[in-house]
C-alpha cells in the first residue's frame, strides 16, 4: 500500500516589493578646469540645460531600496573672451542618494530602478561656478527566485483508495537576464523652417529619452523595437546669444541579440535608456546624433498548471503529507486614469533670466511624465506625479550677417493625482503600470500668459499576491493501535517529524512534546527514543 507522485520542478520569480519616490536634488560646482570662465556681460548666461539620469548603484535592503546616482549635465553658457562666445560644459551633478521605502523587500532579492528627470534647472554662480537642481521620479522594484518540486500527480498503490485536491496556479520563471550597451548613431534631417547655429564661437548639445515600443523572441535571437526622443541645441554669439533648439520625437531603434534556445515559449521584457549623447551638425540641413544605449533584458517564460494541496484517504489509512508554501499573485482587476489637464501660467513666475520681449512663438511643446506614488484604498487605485510641460519659444532676431533664431526653453510642472476604480482591490496587493500615455500643449493667451493643455491616460493592472500550501511528499501508513492505559515508545527515523509521528501514533503533538520535555516546535534527531503517551 502507498501513494506515487508525480513531481515538478518549479522556478518561481515573483515582484517582492515595490515603491516611488519624487527625487529633488541641488549641487553647487565648479565649471571643469578646462572651460572658458562664464561671462557676466550676459543678461543671460545660461542658454540652455538638460541632462540624462544615470543610476550608479541599486541595493536592496529589508523593506527599502536604496539608489545613488547623477545628472548627467550638459550646458550651453556665454563665455567670457574677446568677444564673447558660447562655450559647452559637460558635468556629472546634481548627484543624490535615496532610500526609497518599498515593502516586501529582502536583501537577497534582485532590485531594480527607472529614473524620469522631470526638471533641470542651471544658473551661475559667478564666473566658475554653477547652481544645478534637478527634480526626478524613481520607480524601484525587486525580484525574488525560487526553485522547488511540486506533486502535479498523485496515484495510489497497493490496494490504497485516496482523494487528490488540486489548485490552479500560474508561475513566471525569468529564465535568462542581461544587460549590454550599443552604440548609436543617427543622421537626422532638419526641417526647412528650422535653422541652426553652427560656425565660430558656436556649440551645441543634446539629451534625450529612450523608450521600448515592442519586443519578442525568434529564432534564436530577441529583438527589440525602440524609439528616440532626443532635443538638439545649438548656440552662438552674434551680438545677442543666438540659441536654436531643435526636437525629434520618434527616431527609432533596433537591437538584436543573440540567446539561448529554450525548451518553454519565452517573452522578452525589455528597458533602453541613454548613459551617453551627444551631436555634431553637419551642414545647414543635418545633424548626426550618437551615443551609448544601455538595454537591459529579461526573458520570461509563463506556466499554468495545477499542483496538489491535499490528499485523503478513503480507508483507514493516515496520508502523511509534506507541504511547502509558495508565493503566487493572482490578477485581482484592471483600471484606467483618464485625466484632462489644464493650467494658465503668467510667463513672469517662471522666466526666471530669460529676456522675453512677449513677441515670441510657441514653436514646440512636450511633456516628461513620471509617477510619484500608487496607493490602494479599498476598490480603487490612487496614483500621484508630474507632468512637466516643456515649451520651446522661438523668434528670430537680425544682424549685420543676415537673420538667425532665438530659442529659449522652459519647463512648466503640473502635479496631478487621481483614483480609478478596480473593484476587489485592497490594501496590500500589488499594482502594476501596464502602459502611460500623455500629450501636451503650451499656448501664449496673452504676451504674459502661458495657458498649458494636456491630456493623460494611465493603465493598471491589481495583482493580489496570496500563499498556496503545496505538496511536495506524501506517505500512506498505518495508524498503530494504542493501549489507552499504556506509554510506549518510538525511535525516529529518517524523515520524521513530531508532526508526522503523532499522526501515526493518533496522540496530539503537544502531548508528545511535553511527555518528552521538549517544545512542539523543537526537531527531533534520527535514533532518538520518542515517548507516546496513552490515549485519554
Amino acid at each position: 500500500m502507498g501513494i506515487q507522485l508525480e513531481h515538478r520542478r518549479l522556478s518561481i520569480t515573483r515582484v517582492s516589493g515595490q515603491g516611488m519616490a519624487e527625487i529633488s536634488t541641488e549641487r553647487s560646482v565648479a565649471l571643469p578646469p578646462d572651460q572658458a570662465d562664464i561671462s557676466d556681460d550676459s543678461a543671460h548666461s545660461i542658454l540652455w540645460a538638460q541632462g540624462i539620469p544615470i543610476v550608479s548603484s541599486v541595493e536592496p535592503m529589508d523593506g527599502q531600496v536604496k539608489v545613488s546616482g547623477h545628472v548627467q549635465s550638459t550646458v550651453l553658457y556665454v563665455a567670457k573672451g574677446a568677444p564673447d562666445f558660447v562655450a559647452k560644459a559637460k558635468v556629472s551633478e546634481p548627484g543624490f542618494e535615496v532610500v526609497i521605502p518599498a515593502p516586501g523587500v529582502a536583501v537577497s532579492d534582485r532590485a531594480k530602478v527607472d529614473l524620469i528627470l522631470s526638471q533641470l534647472e542651471v544658473e551661475s554662480t559667478g564666473t566658475r561656478g554653477l547652481l544645478l537642481a534637478a527634480t526626478l521620479m524613481a520607480s524601484a522594484s525587486a525580484l525574488r527566485d525560487d526553485v522547488v518540486d511540486v506533486a502535479v500527480s498523485a496515484e495510489a498503490t497497493g490496494g490504497s483508495r485516496i482523494s487528490v485536491y488540486s489548485e490552479e496556479i500560474s508561475v513566471d520563471s525569468v529564465s535568462q537576464s542581461f544587460s549590454e550597451s550599443v552604440q548609436f548613431s543617427e543622421v537626422l534631417s532638419i526641417p526647412a523652417e528650422k535653422g541652426v547655429c553652427w560656425g565660430p564661437g558656436s556649440a551645441c548639445g543634446a539629451a534625450g529619452t529612450a523608450r521600448v515600443v515592442g519586443a519578442r523572441v525568434a529564432n534564436g535571437k530577441v529583438v527589440i523595437d525602440g524609439e528616440i526622443a532626443v532635443e538638439i541645441a545649438t548656440a552662438v554669439s552674434r551680438g545677442v546669444p543666438a540659441l536654436s533648439i531643435l526636437r525629434f520625437e520618434r527616431v527609432p531603434i533596433h537591437v538584436s541579440f543573440d540567446v539561448a534556445n529554450s525548451e518553454t515559449e519565452v517573452t522578452a521584457r525589455a528597458k533602453l535608456s541613454f548613459s551617453e549623447l551627444s551631436v555634431d551638425v553637419l551642414s545647414e540641413s543635418e545633424v548626426r546624433v550618437y551615443g551609448t544605449v544601455d538595454v537591459e533584458v529579461d526573458l520570461v517564460s509563463s506556466e499554468h498548471l495545477s499542483v496538489i494541496i491535499d490528499i485523503d484517504s478513503e480507508t483507514q489509512e493516515i496520508v502523511d503529507t509534506e507541504t511547502r508554501g509558495i508565493v503566487v499573485d493572482r490578477a485581482v482587476g484592471e483600471g484606467s486614469i483618464d485625466l484632462d489637464l489644464q493650467d494658465s501660467v503668467a510667463l513672469q513666475s517662471i522666466m526666471r533670466h530669460y529676456p522675453f520681449t512677449g513677441m515670441e512663438d510657441v514653436s514646440g511643446s512636450t511633456g516628461l511624465l513620471g509617477l510619484s506614488d500608487m496607493d490602494i484604498i479599498d476598490d480603487e487605485v490612487a496614483l500621484r506625479g508630474l507632468l512637466t510641460a516643456r515649451a520651446i519659444f522661438s523668434d528670430v532676431d537680425e544682424d549685420d550677417d543676415g537673420q538667425f533664431p532665438i530659442n529659449f526653453a522652459l519647463d512648466i510642472p503640473i502635479e496631478f493625482s487621481d483614483t480609478t476604480e478596480v473593484t476587489g482591490a485592497r490594501p496590500g496587493d500589488r499594482v502594476e503600470v501596464k502602459s502611460a500615455t500623455h500629450s501636451v500643449v503650451v499656448d501664449k493667451s496673452a504676451p504674459n500668459r502661458l495657458d498649458v493643455e494636456g491630456s493623460l491616460r494611465v493603465d493598471v493592472a491589481v495583482f493580489r499576491p496570496g500563499e498556496v500550501q503545496v505538496v511536495t511528499s506524501a506517505e500512506a501508513i498505518s495508524p498503530v493501535t494504542l493501549d489507552p492505559y499504556a506509554m510506549t515508545f518510538y525511535v525516529v527515523a529518517e524523515g520524521d517529524t513530531l508532526a508526522r509521528i503523532a499522526r501515526r501514533y493518533g496522540v496530539p503533538p503537544d502531548r508528545i512534546a511535553a511527555a518528552n520535555g521538549m517544545s512542539v516546535t523543537e526537531e527531533v534527531t534520527i535514533g532518538q527514543k520518542v515517548y507516546i503517551p496513552a490515549r485519554r
